[in-house]
């Protein structure tokens, strides 16, 4: 396998993560409960803020918005999993 095709198929992956991740979070911007683990084991319980996805020179990122306020910042490369807590 030549190296171009090595990066091609990360690139595929990376894209893949991307886009399941915007739909996962996307399905989650009503709710007041979500809870974002990161790789390093933080765990951010609150509110979707803002999905950052497309502008230029910035990395996709969500805001979430805990329930004193504190707003924080998770690039998606570190978001190990999403956990939707709201009552259904």
């Amino acid at each position: 396998m030549s190296p171009e095709e090595g990066s091609t198929k990360e690139g595929n992956t990376a894209v893949k993560d991307f886009f399941s991740m915007m739909e996962k979070l996307q399905g989650m911007f009503d709710s007041d409960d979500v809870e974002v683990i990161t790789n390093d084991g933080r765990s951010i319980r609150g509110r979707i803020d803002n999905l950052r996805s497309t502008q230029p020179f910035s990395k996709p990122a969500v805001k979430i918005t805990s329930a004193d306020g504190k707003i924080t910042k998770i690039l998606f490369a570190d978001i190990q999993d999403v956990i939707d807590h709201r009552k259904k």
